[in-house]
């Protein structure tokens, strides 16, 4: 939101969807807007959520919370190594 002008924020990732992935603000506090941690239940335990199911499938589609739940299973070890990367690196920087 008053993120675009404030000189005291610094982009440090972006994605198509999200301009403000990760983002710092001075020296004081890290913003991360994604979910990096996923386990076996993540998917399931946010479909318990009408209104998350309902919004996923009114973006990707009817049946969109199984696949990505497929999705997610497949690639969770991938997902898993990059959150250890991405905890050590933040360890490194709060030193």
């Amino acid at each position: 939101q008053e993120l675009e002008n404030n000189s005291d924020v610094t982009l440090i990732a972006s994605s198509t969807e999200t301009k403000y992935q990760i983002f710092k603000y001075k020296n004081h506090a890290y913003g991360i807007q994604f979910h990096i941690e996923v386990k076996k239940t993540t998917v399931g335990e946010w479909g318990c959520v009408p209104e998350y199911k309902s919004a996923l499938e009114k973006q990707l589609g009817e049946g969109a919370l199984e696949k990505f739940d497929k999705d997610s299973q497949k690639h969770m070890p991938l997902m898993n190594n990059y959150s250890e990367i991405l905890y050590e690196n933040f360890k490194k920087l709060i030193k």
